[in-house]
């Protein structure tokens, strides 16, 4: 005996199914009228269009984002070395402190302070000029009215000479990046 255990039952022939029953599993569709593809039309043109400002927004926002990123990537080791420039700075003050002295005194200028002088500089108008090629600037305080953003305020003092919030004291210079961003406040002292 030979019995089949999964037997499907077999599918009706196409001359078998009736002409009301393939009316059902057909569907139609309504013909589509000049006036309907030209909707549909515009309908596609405006998303393309759409899609196609959206990718030149996105692709100008990335370039814009890749520039600042580029500007600023040197901030955090342009911040460390910004005491570097100030001991330059500091060493620069005392050594022509030095020589003015020993010119005040009558004296010959000690070689090696002149040659010392010299060396440190070159050296800070080295690292100035690098500073600058990164768009890193030192701000120009004294003088000024006092500004949050670029200053820090660390003692007031009386001056009748001046108006009140004019920096008569610069303690640290400040710094900027591209122009527009602080990289570090500069402190001072201004007049009440």
């Amino acid at each position: 005996m030979n019995t089949k255990t999964n037997q499907q039952p077999p599918k009706p022939k196409q001359s078998d199914v009736k002409p009301e029953q393939k009316a059902e599993t057909v569907q139609t569709e309504p013909k589509a009228t000049p006036a309907k593809m030209a909707e549909e039309i515009a309908h596609w043109k405006d998303l393309a269009m759409r899609a196609t400002a959206e990718a030149e927004n996105i692709k100008k926002r990335s370039a814009i984002d890749i520039a600042k990123a580029n500007r600023y990537a040197m901030g955090s080791f342009a911040k460390d070395l910004l005491p570097v420039a100030d001991s330059l700075e500091q060493a620069l003050s005392y050594t022509r402190q030095e020589i003015d002295k020993e010119k005040a005194a009558g004296k010959q200028i000690n070689p090696v302070l002149e040659n010392l002088f010299k060396g440190v500089e070159m050296t800070a108008n080295n690292l100035t000029t690098a500073l600058k090629k990164q768009q890193i600037e030192r701000v120009n305080s004294l003088g000024k009215v006092f500004d949050p953003n670029i200053h820090k305020v660390i003692q007031e003092i009386p001056d009748t000479s001046k108006a009140a919030g004019t920096i008569v004291q610069e303690l640290q210079p400040g710094y900027t990046i591209g122009g527009d961003r602080v990289l570090r406040e500069a402190l001072v002292i201004v007049s009440k």
